[in-house]
C-alpha cells in the first residue's frame, strides 16, 4: 500500500486530541492562539473563521493529472513502478475588520513514483520516492493585499513536508528584502513522543518567530497582537497550509 504522509498526520492529530492541552510548542510567547473552525467537513459552500477572519469564498478545482504503471515478472516475483502527476488549484478571499482584506490564488502539483514488489503470497511495502527539487512537486500561492501593487509570491516544497523535514520547507517572499521563511513545528505541548511535522511557523527576516499554524484537529493559527497587515499575510499563509488538498491515494 502506498505511505500517505496525511493520513498518517490524521491518526496522529486523533491521537493528540485526545489530550485536550495538547499544542505545538513555538518559541514566542507572545503569539496569541486563534482556533479555526470550517477546514472540516463538506466544501460545498465552506466558511473558515477563527478570530474576527472569515474567508469569502473558497473554491477549488479537482485534481488533474496522470498516472502510467509498468512492470515485469520472473514468475516467483513481480515488480511494477508507476508514475503519477496531480496538480489542483484553489482560491480564496480572507477579511477582517482590522487587517483589511486578502486574495489568494494556490497551485498544489506533485510528481512521484511508486515501486510495488510482490511475491506469492506477500506483498512488501510501497516505497514512494519523491523528486526533492522538482517543480512539479511544490505549494505555489499568490497572496494579494490591500492595495498592494504586486502579490507575495508562497512556496512550500510538498517533498520535504512529507519526509519529516525539521526546519525549512518554504518562502513567503515580496522582495530581497521583505520574506518570510515557513518552517516546520515537531515540538508539542505536553511533549509527544511523534517525530512528524504538526504544524508550521513564519519567521521574519531577522529570525524571529512572528507566526504559526497547528494541523492538529480543525487547525489553530499563531499571531501577534500588533501590525496588521503582517497578520493578513500570515493568516493567509496559515489558511494555505490548512487548506491544501491532500493529493496521495
Amino acid at each position: 500500500m502506498k505511505f500517505n504522509y496525511y493520513k498518517f498526520l490524521g491518526l496522529i492529530a486523533l491521537f493528540l486530541s485526545s489530550c485536550a492541552s495538547m499544542q505545538i510548542d513555538v518559541a514566542n510567547s507572545e503569539l496569541v492562539q486563534h482556533p479555526v473552525k470550517g477546514t472540516q467537513g463538506l466544501r460545498v459552500n465552506q466558511t473558515v473563521t477563527f478570530a474576527d477572519y472569515q474567508t469569502q469564498y473558497v473554491k477549488r478545482s479537482w485534481n488533474k493529472g496522470s498516472k502510467r504503471a509498468f512492470g515485469f515478472s520472473n514468475g516467483q516475483e513481480s515488480i511494477m513502478i508507476g508514475s503519477e502527476k496531480k496538480r489542483n488549484e484553489m482560491t480564496f478571499a480572507l477579511t477582517s475588520p482590522t487587517a483589511g482584506n486578502s486574495e489568494v490564488f494556490m497551485t498544489n502539483a506533485l510528481k512521484s513514483r511508486n515501486l510495488y514488489i510482490t511475491g506469492e503470497k506477500v506483498e512488501m511495502k510501497a516505497e514512494r520516492y519523491r523528486e526533492k527539487d522538482s517543480l512539479l512537486n511544490r505549494c505555489f500561492a499568490q497572496i494579494y493585499l490591500d492595495d498592494a501593487e504586486k502579490p507575495w509570491q508562497m512556496q512550500v516544497n510538498n517533498a520535504q513536508v512529507e519526509m519529516y523535514k525539521n526546519g525549512l520547507v518554504g518562502k513567503i517572499v515580496l522582495d530581497k528584502e521583505n520574506y518570510y521563511t515557513v518552517k516546520t513545528v515537531i515540538k508539542t505541548k505536553p511533549t509527544s513522543i511523534s517525530k512528524i511535522p504538526v504544524g508550521f511557523q513564519f519567521e521574519n527576516k531577522s529570525g524571529e518567530i512572528v507566526g504559526a499554524v497547528s494541523l492538529i484537529n480543525n487547525g489553530t493559527i499563531f499571531l501577534k497582537k500588533s501590525n496588521e497587515k503582517e497578520k493578513m499575510l500570515l493568516s493567509s499563509a496559515a489558511l494555505v497550509l490548512l487548506l491544501r488538498d491532500d493529493f496521495v491515494d
